[in-house]
């Protein structure tokens, strides 16, 4: 029963249907539907002065009934076209997801809100340990750093499975990248599937044999952006669309950037699965950290217009590893941990979060850049999804992590990873 029907009879007494909408039915300031249960009701009656009866069998006025159904919604009707009149919706300027930034457009004292990325919009914010969550983050620490030291993967295995332990959904903060040409080079070596089509092939560097790679000083373009700004300027085009389609372009290409993501991913999972240090969380190398290895997961977008609005969905897969620091230490690269466990230790205290985090991040990359650090599979995979949707019109945007640890890669019967 999400929709209302109210059948009525016009000035020919010919009936017909209105639908109202669900999400209207339950605003507050509606007005008593009458009790409609039977198709009886609907009938013409005779005889009762063009009344019908309702559920208690007294009568009431249809025509009454009708015009203040229509006062109603038309006034809810009225607001809305307001609303989507209003500059914040229909001026480019307002494409604040183009720059980055995390407050919305300004908005009246009637239809004041908190910025999209704000803790107070996200319940499920977890990026950063809430005073519930500290016990829980304490405590699959503690286990995580026991388990580790006893080698016993399967416990490790089954406290980082708890959802109760490890929060499965954690909020990030809105992109940022300095550089928008770099992202588009990087954007150009990726595989991407644009509303469903899959755009699987990608120039090679290595055919030449050649150890140069051009992106680094010619621009490079793919079939897959070319097709991303043949759509934005289609799409800019519709009616109703009021946007800027290289402003459009350009915040997509701000969240197409693995790099920015994937560190962002990393630093979640390094602050919740590392223990006290007894496990490094690493990426597991792919393309854009090595040429000779394998592609990494096709970027999916999802790009629809909704009420003169342009909405995006870009989600992207990376694949991370936990590796026992004993482990990689056996593999000459002590002196690259050597600080690990105190900045691991300094990364739980939230007044030196920040800078620990930067330093456990150039640690990680150089370790993965290391000629010593080959062939080395991970004790534990973590599947790490970044989900970020966008609403171009207001310049509002909510970016999400998504972690898993998937039962199939860490059964031990999988060979290829």
């Amino acid at each position: 029963n999400n929709t209302f029907t109210m059948i009525h009879q016009d000035h020919h007494d010919h009936p017909t249907t209105k639908v109202l909408e669900p999400r209207l039915l339950h605003d507050s300031q509606a007005p008593p539907l009458p009790h409609l249960h039977s198709p009886s009701h609907f009938q013409s009656s005779t005889g009762n002065g063009g009344t019908h009866s309702n559920r208690s069998g007294h009568p009431y006025p249809l025509q009454s009934e009708r015009q203040r159904y229509h006062h109603h919604y038309s006034q809810l009707d009225d607001q809305r076209a307001t609303i989507m009149d209003s500059d914040q919706y229909t001026n480019p300027k307002h494409f604040n997801a183009y720059t980055g930034a995390t407050v919305p457009p300004a908005r009246d004292k009637h239809r004041s809100a908190a910025p999209p990325n704000s803790a107070n919009n996200n319940p499920n914010n977890n990026s950063q340990p809430s005073t519930n969550g500290n016990a829980h983050h304490a405590q699959l620490t503690q286990k995580i750093s026991q388990y580790t030291r006893g080698s016993d993967r399967r416990q490790v295995l089954r406290s980082l499975m708890d959802p109760q332990q490890l929060p499965r959904m954690h909020t990030l903060k809105s992109v940022w990248v300095e550089d928008i040409a770099a992202a588009e080079r990087e954007a150009a070596r990726e595989r991407a599937a644009l509303n469903g089509v899959k755009f699987l092939q990608v120039k090679s560097y290595l055919a030449t044999g050649s150890d140069e790679r051009p992106d680094v000083r010619n621009p490079v373009d793919s079939y897959f952006l070319q097709t991303l700004r043949e759509i934005c300027g289609h799409m800019c085009d519709m009616d109703g669309v009021d946007a800027d389609p290289m402003a459009l372009y350009g915040g997509l290409l701000l969240r197409l950037s693995r790099s920015v993501s994937e560190r962002d991913a990393l630093e979640i999972v390094t602050q919740w699965a590392c223990g006290k240090g007894e496990l490094v969380a690493l990426p597991l190398k792919r393309r854009h950290h090595d040429p000779s290895s394998k592609l990494a997961v096709p970027i999916d977008v999802e790009l629809y217009v909704e009420s003169g609005n342009v909405h995006a969905k870009v989600t992207m897969s990376h694949v991370l590893g936990l590796y026992r620091r004993t482990d990689l230490e056996s593999h000459g690269l002590k002196r690259e941990l050597s600080p690990w466990n105190a900045l691991i230790l300094a990364n739980q205290n939230p007044s030196m979060q920040a800078s620990s985090s930067k330093k456990l991040s150039k640690i990680q990359y150089e370790t993965l850049a290391s000629p010593k650090f080959l062939n080395i599979k991970p004790w534990i995979f973590i599947d790490a999804d970044v989900v970020e949707r966008i609403n171009f019109g207001t310049g509002s945007s909510v970016r999400m992590l998504h972690v898993s640890v998937p039962e199939d890669k860490n059964s031990g019967y999988v060979k290829k990873w």
